[in-house]
């Protein structure tokens, strides 16, 4: 599952693409900095070793290199 996959079920909104990429999750737009997803509405997304860390102050739990949670949400 790749970070967008996991940030549109944690979101639970329809995604919409421009260009091929992620353009919005329901009503929040997604922008990108460097490349990678930055924020999703004005919640910050944050990365730590190349992994995604947090998504608007909430935490990534990975199960074996899979996104396993986000918060209390479970994602896999």
């Amino acid at each position: 599952m790749t970070i967008e996959d996991a940030l549109i079920k944690y979101y639970g909104g329809r995604a919409e693409y421009s260009c091929g990429r992620l353009y919005r999750i329901g009503d929040k737009r997604v922008e990108y900095s460097c490349g990678q997803l930055s924020y999703v509405g004005n919640d910050r997304i944050d990365y730590s070793c190349g992994r995604l860390y947090q998504v608007g102050g909430n935490r990534v739990e990975y199960q074996s290199n899979e996104i396993y949670k986000i918060g209390g949400i479970v994602i896999r």
